[in-house]
């Protein structure tokens, strides 16, 4: 199965200070579909996300981090995606780690 549609979520809240970077990073490891979702962040992460051309997705208040997931899955899944691999926005995961977990999925396995 060749699934080419892989959505990078990113829940965040108040991350404005590393946001940009971490999307950079998940652009350097070769992914470009990312989704950022603003849990009613207090600082400007929303809007650092967005200046980095991603879809920046808010919620107003903060609604926890399984609602942010939540959304950003039911607009991956409106954009047609295959695979959805969620990363934290503070910059913990390794981007370079995402092929290792989508290759089996690619493949079948």
């Amino acid at each position: 199965m060749l699934m080419q549609n892989i959505w990078i979520l990113i829940p965040a809240y108040n991350e404005e200070t590393v946001i940009a970077s971490v999307i950079h990073e998940i652009r350097s490891a070769g992914y470009s579909n990312i989704i950022v979702i603003d849990d009613g962040s207090r600082d400007k992460t929303g809007e650092a996300a967005q200046e980095t051309g991603v879809i920046a997705l808010r919620h107003r208040l903060n609604r926890g981090k399984g609602a942010a997931t939540k959304t950003g899955i039911e607009a991956a899944k409106h954009l047609g995606a295959d695979i959805i691999v969620t990363m934290d926005g503070d910059g913990q995961h390794d981007p370079h780690d995402i092929r290792n977990l989508i290759d089996p999925i690619k493949h079948n396995h």
